[in-house]
């Protein structure tokens, strides 16, 4: 399963601090971000699915949003390169508000920082690119994007199938192969290796003070305590299948619990708690990601249902057919939650299909030709003029 953008909710959080509306005219504005799943293509549509831009990239690419909104990071893993795609929402500053003047969306930076770049995290003001290469990290201050897109390289010891949480500012580094996970300062220095093992590492999200790790035997916890670290893991509830695991995580500030995949449902880890439990869902989870206010969760499943899901009662309260059931050896869709729509992608039929939450229905079906797969929202808050 491809790793789902942590905090898919997170970057759009800095955009949407306030409910729109507080000033006359101001509304979100909505852009999206649409990669081809088989071709090295990517095109930015605005959110009744006119095409806006149309870019050719070094690979296949997956898409991430970036926090503010504005930017959505590319990672072209077989082109051994990373890009910057600005969506052309562009923020004017004016006191009490901001002012959203439309532009063109363009590359902003295509950069070799390393071999086989996989696992990104964003949080905070820096984003961090595993390479699976080298073992490298390539560390971004999201302050400069525009300015300058130059990263900090930092190495951690040789090719792996890596992942990369930031927790507060230290730079955690977990490997596939090494079932372990290291801690660095953002200067690049090596100050403590966790002596908790955690075999098949993969996926990663951070809830406040603590960062989630998936195992092939349970989840690993990393959290703050004082200057140092403190690691401990939950093993899987008795009885679960072989082969059974967590190995994608999300968060949403709003939620005392983190979410993972585990087999046909999902898994909340509740850090405070030290406690894990499961929630059944009707098919094997592909995608699955909070709205940006953490009112709900959306899972996307393999039979190409999307499934709303109550986090109080911590179950399926909603579902719709969305798009063509996955194929086997076919692209995964994709799926981007933002406010107040959901947008998916369906390699199968060549569409992208826009989802009205409030209503929770299908709203649009934008047909965009080849194979789509991964998506992702460029979001604002502001008052176009």
């Amino acid at each position: 399963m491809r790793k789902v953008w942590w905090l898919l909710a997170a970057p759009l959080l800095a955009a949407l601090a306030h409910a729109p509306g507080e000033h006359e005219g101001e509304k979100v504005h909505t852009r999206l971000a649409v990669a081809d799943g088989e071709r090295p293509l990517v095109l930015v549509l605005d959110e009744e699915g006119k095409e806006l831009g149309h870019f050719t990239v070094p690979s296949p690419t997956s898409l991430y949003p970036l926090p503010g909104g504005q930017y959505v990071l590319m990672v072209h893993r077989g082109g051994n390169a990373v890009g910057f795609l600005y969506g052309g929402l562009t923020l004017e500053d004016h006191g009490e508000h901001q002012d959203v003047k439309p532009e063109n969306p363009y590359v902003a930076a295509t950069l070799r920082t390393g071999p086989r770049p996989t696992h990104p995290f964003a949080q905070g003001h820096w984003l961090a690119v595993f390479h699976d290469g080298d073992g490298s990290v390539a560390l971004f201050d999201l302050r400069r994007l525009g300015v300058d897109f130059t990263p900090r390289l930092i190495p951690t010891g040789g090719a792996d199938h890596g992942a990369v949480a930031l927790l507060g500012e230290t730079l955690l580094v977990g490997g596939l192969e090494r079932g372990q996970v290291e801690a660095y300062t953002l200067g690049g220095t090596r100050v403590l290796t966790l002596p908790q093992a955690c075999p098949r590492l993969h996926g990663e999200a951070v809830l406040g003070e603590v960062a989630a790790f998936g195992c092939a035997d349970g989840v690993l916890l990393v959290e703050k305590r004082g200057q140092g670290l403190l690691g401990r893991k939950l093993p899987y509830p008795q009885g679960t299948p072989e082969g059974v695991r967590v190995g994608t995580l999300a968060s949403h500030p709003r939620w005392p619990f983190l979410v993972g995949n585990f087999g046909q449902g999902l898994l909340l880890v509740f850090p405070k708690e030290g406690r894990l439990q499961p929630l059944p869902l009707p098919a094997r989870p592909l995608r699955f990601a909070f709205d940006p206010e953490g009112e709900a969760l959306y899972a996307l499943t393999a039979d190409g249902r999307l499934h709303r899901l109550d986090l109080e009662e911590k179950q399926v309260v909603a579902s719709l057919e969305a798009v063509a059931p996955l194929a086997e050896g076919a692209p995964a869709p994709g799926l981007a939650v933002g406010h107040g729509a959901a947008f998916l992608a369906d390699p199968a039929r060549g569409e992208v299909v826009r989802v009205d939450l409030e209503d929770f229905r299908v709203s649009h079906r934008f047909p965009v030709g080849g194979k789509p797969g991964s998506v992702a929202l460029f979001q604002v808050v502001g008052v176009e003029h």
